[in-house]
């Protein structure tokens, strides 16, 4: 059991001592295009994100693309239309298939306890531990993220923790209006009221 906390804990910290040498706040180094993060930028186009960038790259790529003549008339002629940063593209969701996905699982469920193959009690209880589930996992992940960024917690894991964040919120969802489904009755009669 000892083994299993120590493997756990090497695990949680690897991504704190992976960081970069400049300023990604994700931890990572020599980043490709188009990136892993939304601070994905490129100001001297070598596809590599500038914030991730090893020393022994930048020095190399900074001593062999400029001379002490054209780093002068570079320096003094900084606006919007010299360097162009690559942007990352924008992060997606599995929306459609997770709800789509839930949506066909509940409705075989459904199928299946309209032709009595499954019980009441027992249809009805799947969709109780799927709701909860995805708001437990939706929430833990939410708080964690609330942790990092409280406390500038910076490391590989925060898009991805954003990630599945999202996707247990998008679950809870359609779970959430499958539960009304469920019982309209009653949500019927605090309306009524």
């Amino acid at each position: 059991m000892k083994k299993l906390y120590v493997v756990l804990l090497i695990v949680l910290l690897t991504p704190v001592a992976v960081y970069a040498w400049n300023d990604c706040p994700y931890g990572l180094l020599d980043d490709p295009f188009p990136g892993q993060c939304p601070r994905y930028l490129d100001s001297n186009q070598n596809q590599v994100c500038d914030h991730s960038e090893s020393p022994s790259s930048t020095i190399q790529n900074n001593s062999s693309t400029t001379s002490p003549a054209t780093n002068t008339s570079l320096n003094s002629n900084l606006s919007s239309d010299t360097l162009e940063a690559n942007s990352p593209p924008t992060e997606s969701y599995n929306l459609i298939p997770l709800a789509v996905t839930t949506l066909i699982l509940y409705l075989i469920s459904y199928l299946l306890y309209l032709e009595s193959y499954l019980q009441r009690k027992v249809f009805y209880t799947i969709w109780k531990y799927v709701l909860l589930a995805s708001f437990a996992l939706a929430g833990a992940t939410g708080l964690i993220l609330v942790v990092f960024i409280n406390y500038g917690i910076h490391s590989s894991w925060n898009l991805t923790i954003d990630f599945w964040h999202a996707e247990f919120a998008i679950i809870m969802a359609v779970s959430t209006f499958l539960h009304l489904h469920l019982y309209w009755k009653q949500v019927k009669r605090i309306f009524k009221k």
